[in-house]
């Protein structure tokens, strides 16, 4: 029988992101600790537990005993442990086959495939899969441990993107490492003052970091314009101002992260 992993607050600050409103996923055969608990609770963190498998669990009910935590298998993709029935937006017909020209735009609904917010969803895709490969070469490198945190936040953040747009629920707040959004958007418009490094266009002589960094922060820019497409109308009203303002924050978010690791490399060349 295997022995339970016991997650703790040191154990989360060094294994997972703790963007506030994303998710953390956790070993199947893990149990948190009341403390532990507490730092997701007060961030509104969703708990995934998944197996060597790749099923996906989630806390049935609350149990703050010593026994094990009844759990319920979810879909690893949508977490629901339902199936619903989809209408077509148009016809307002159930879909009992889903056709090539439709998808789903939640559980309960389909549209076209051209749908701007589909499209819109498939931009943030695009940067999360950039966010993501980034994450993995930079296993394989040297880039500082407080770096690599904040590349999880943006990509945790992105998450919760996609999850708010397509769930209808409001967008959690930006942060990246000890930034919220307002440092954030000081230090993108005055890095010379907070970070002692003025505005770079980004070049061949800034390396391959910045230029992979850089590569995200325009498919962020990308799903920002994609997204005003969604959700701005023809009388310039605005569905989801939540969603474009944490965008405009991320390419921020991008840009600061691309200046602090030139300076660092910087540093290193001249130490």
């Amino acid at each position: 029988m295997s022995v339970a992993l016991y997650i703790t607050e040191n154990w989360l600050a060094e294994n997972a992101s703790l963007t506030p409103g994303g998710e953390v996923h956790l070993p199947a055969s893990s149990r948190l600790t009341p403390a532990a608990r507490d730092v997701l609770n007060d961030r509104n963190m969703r708990i995934r537990y998944t197996d060597d498998v790749g099923r996906v669990f989630v806390d049935a009910v609350e149990a703050d005993n010593e026994h094990r935590e009844p759990r319920q298998q979810v879909h690893p993709l949508t977490s629901s442990a339902t199936h619903e029935s989809a209408h077509c937006l148009l016809c307002q017909q159930v879909v009992g086959k889903k056709p090539e020209a439709l998808t789903h735009l939640n559980a309960t609904t389909m549209v076209v495939k051209s749908d701007a917010r589909i499209a819109f969803r498939g931009r943030v895709d695009s940067a999360i899969a950039h966010a993501v490969l980034l994450q993995t070469e930079w296993l394989t490198t040297s880039a500082p441990a407080t770096a690599q945190r904040m590349l999880a936040d943006i990509r945790a953040a992105l998450g919760n993107v996609l999850r708010s747009e397509t769930l209808g629920e409001p967008m959690p707040a930006i942060a990246m490492g000890e930034f919220d959004e307002a440092q954030l958007h000081a230090l993108s418009h005055d890095p010379l003052k907070y970070l002692g490094h003025d505005h770079i266009v980004p070049a061949i002589e800034h390396g391959l970091t910045v230029a992979r960094l850089n590569l995200l922060r325009t498919v962020i820019r990308e799903a920002e314009v994609a997204g005003a497409h969604a959700f701005i109308d023809k009388d310039f009203s605005i569905s989801r101002g939540d969603i474009l303002q944490a965008l405009n924050r991320l390419s921020s978010a991008v840009y600061v992260l691309m200046l602090i690791s030139w300076t660092h490399e910087k540093s290193g060349r001249n130490s």
